[in-house]
């Protein structure tokens, strides 16, 4: 299946308290992924930034099915992760905390497998003392794929969803080398390319929490 998900959270605005609670956590964490973070490579990395980091993957990959299946239902519980391999590094927002798009160095990111039905993706995550971002891809190598993640100044809603439409554009266009593109809305929901009045094959998603916009594509 060609598709595209991701997804941001903004790290100072959860409720840690909330977090820490197994009566949230365990609408849509599993056993096996409580015990996980038993693991001893976990050790440095507090239990609410785990559950939002599983979080940000599950939501990344009901992006990514949705566009296949515009009746999907959100059950994070039926999207398992089977396994996670931490980063050798913890890697820094770069450029001065404002944009920063996926060299896909492998080793910068939280890395895994994630399963639903018999569907098996792999996920990237990224992060940082202020955000959480995911990704997912069919590829192992994540071959095509690219991300990006800006910080910008004002959170409202209409900042939010122009300003990530303006991000992914500047990168679309720069990658394929043509004007003339626009972002709108599929019939499911879903965002669409296209350059003039055609449609591009090209699946996109994108993610915003608080001051944190997040794009994600996939480019063969």
């Amino acid at each position: 299946m060609k598709s595209a998900g991701n997804d941001i959270v903004a790290l100072k605005t959860i409720d840690i308290q909330r977090t820490n609670s197994p009566v949230f956590y365990s609408k849509f964490i599993t056993v096996t992924e409580q015990e996980l973070y038993q693991q001893p490579q976990f050790a440095a990395v507090t239990f609410e930034c785990y559950i939002w980091l599983l979080w940000s993957v599950k939501e990344s990959v009901y992006k990514y099915l949705k566009r296949a299946d515009a009746g999907l239902v959100f059950s994070p519980t039926k999207i398992k992760i089977k396994n996670i391999n931490t980063p050798l590094t913890q890697p820094v927002f770069g450029l001065n905390g404002k944009v920063w798009e996926s060299d896909h160095a492998i080793e910068d990111f939280y890395t895994g497998e994630v399963l639903y039905g018999s569907q098996n993706l792999y996920f990237r995550s990224k992060v940082d003392t202020e955000f959480i971002a995911s990704v997912v891809s069919s590829s192992l190598n994540f071959n095509g794929v690219y991300w990006g993640i800006q910080y910008i100044d004002t959170p409202d809603y209409i900042n939010q969803s122009t300003q990530v439409r303006l991000f992914l554009l500047k990168k679309l266009k720069s990658v394929l080398a043509v004007d003339e593109l626009k972002i709108e809305k599929s019939l499911s929901g879903y965002p669409v390319v296209l350059q003039g009045d055609m449609l591009l094959d090209i699946p996109v998603s994108f993610a915003h929490h608080h001051q944190f916009i997040s794009y994600s594509f996939l480019l063969e």
